[in-house]
């Protein structure tokens, strides 16, 4: 399929596996059987995507990295690859060490993280510079970590609308961060939690404050629209009240 030459900032890495160090024909098996992969694994990748997406990171015209591991190719070594099922898909191989599955749960996460990152660093056509940075932020704050989905600024107020990334079965928690500028206050609320983590995004586009109220409408499209179903929207946050208690 002809992709398109517009750069697009990635926003989802998953793992997959293949006991060969080339791709072709079929494509390869979430990584489950060849590799032992632990169940933080999918998280910190959905996790580094979206940070990645938020930052401007991109590694071309695909805005999903599929990383594949095998135990054909040395820890560290990163393969490119042209093979892909769809215009959205960038494949790149990454080799582990047959001892792996062996390996404690937390080391195999740092291991996992580390080639997460040499991949997108190896592929990366914008936001190179901004890797080291995340990749310290992934590591010290872990399932804490936030993606901020916006921003805004007025005479009074300071906002970020930001949302966690967990572990699944763990919904997504959305948060509003709110500074009062004259008196340097920071207060924040949850105001939504979401079975998905992705589909937190459909429930935050334009922020409004009127009469003191912060009013934050829902993105408009076919998904957004499905995804709103299960929420009282716009979301709203009293900001005179909050400060008042």
């Amino acid at each position: 399929k002809e992709r398109s030459k517009r750069l697009k900032p990635l926003r989802d890495i998953r793992y997959f596996e293949s006991t060969d160090s080339v791709l072709c024909a079929a494509m390869p098996s979430y990584a489950s059987k060849i590799i032992d992969l632990p169940k933080e694994a999918v998280a910190l990748g959905q996790r580094i995507g979206r940070k990645c997406e938020e930052l401007g990171v991109s590694v071309g015209t695909a805005d999903h990295l599929y990383v594949c591991f095998t135990p054909s190719l040395q820890e560290g070594t990163l393969s490119r690859t042209d093979y892909a099922v769809e215009p959205w898909h960038k494949f790149i191989l990454c080799g582990l060490e047959r001892d792996f599955n062996d390996r404690p749960s937390a080391e195999k996460l740092q291991a996992v993280c580390s080639a997460t990152f040499s991949a997108i660093a190896d592929l990366a056509e914008v936001g190179a510079d901004r890797l080291v940075l995340l990749r310290e932020e992934v590591n010290a704050k872990g399932i804490a970590l936030r993606v901020t989905l916006r921003k805004k600024e007025t005479k009074k107020y300071k906002i970020k609308i930001e949302q966690t990334v967990p572990v699944h079965p763990s919904p997504s928690q959305v948060f509003a961060w709110i500074e009062d500028l004259a008196t340097s206050r920071v207060l924040e609320v949850q105001i939504a939690e979401v079975r998905f983590h992705d589909d937190a995004p459909s429930l935050v586009d334009r922020l409004a404050i009127v009469d003191d109220i912060l009013v934050i409408h829902p993105r408009k499209s076919f998904r957004a629209d499905l995804v709103a179903r299960d929420y009282d929207l716009p979301l709203r946050v009293d900001l005179r009240g909050l400060f008042a208690t």
